[in-house]
């Protein structure tokens, strides 16, 4: 059996203790944990039951860093988990936190990828959403989900055509001008044909 021989108030965390066995320091902890299993100076106890308790109460600190996190915006599963490792969490815990944040409907990347394509649906085309999406860890499967999901609600065509009229305010509709017009909808990422029903509209209105 080990004996707890100091708990200390952290200087630059007033939440967290540091944890001190047979007179050396064994780990920091939260004073929640140390209320919540009555931790106190002179208890025996083994290290294998405190080692439990204490990463049992990292779980809990990664997990209400995780809420927290979450309550400002919706988040990708791997936007979390950078998050948390970042915050020097291991990996065995952030994983485990994912895992119930997703078991709660925390965190759910499809749901995410629908949000993210019904807001920016009119600014940006699908190839420029789809690698925004991927680049925040999304899997493509989950991708092709949410634009199959949304395939009736938006308008590419109509979202381009009003994107190239806006660009093209105020400006004579010359071969430089239109080209230049192109290549914005095609930066913005909008399809090929999505483009070309757009260029065919505008010389149509000629």
């Amino acid at each position: 059996m080990s004996k707890i021989t100091a708990i200390e108030i952290q200087k630059k965390d007033k939440e967290r203790c540091s944890l001190f066995i047979d007179g050396e320091f064994f780990s920091g902890v939260s004073l929640e944990t140390v209320i919540k299993h009555h931790l106190k100076v002179g208890d025996e106890i083994e290290k294998s039951k405190l080692a439990e308790i204490l990463h049992l109460s990292e779980k809990e600190k990664a997990l209400s860093k995780a809420l927290n996190y979450l309550s400002k915006t919706i988040k990708t599963r791997k936007q979390v988990k950078d998050y948390l490792i970042g915050k020097e969490f291991l990996e065995e815990i952030v994983f485990s936190v994912l895992d119930k944040l997703t078991e709660y409907g925390l965190l759910n990347d499809r749901e995410y990828c629908i949000r993210y394509i019904e807001t920016y649906s009119k600014t940006q085309g699908r190839k420029l959403i789809e690698y925004k999406l991927m680049s925040k860890g999304v899997k493509k499967e989950d991708v092709l989900f949410a634009f199959n999901e949304t395939e009736n609600k938006i308008d590419n065509f109509t979202n381009a055509y009003n994107l190239a009229i806006k660009h093209l305010k105020g400006k004579e509709k010359t071969r430089e001008n239109l080209a230049k017009t192109y290549r914005y909808l095609a930066g913005k990422g909008y399809l090929f044909e999505d483009i070309e029903r757009v260029f065919s509209k505008i010389k149509e209105e000629e």
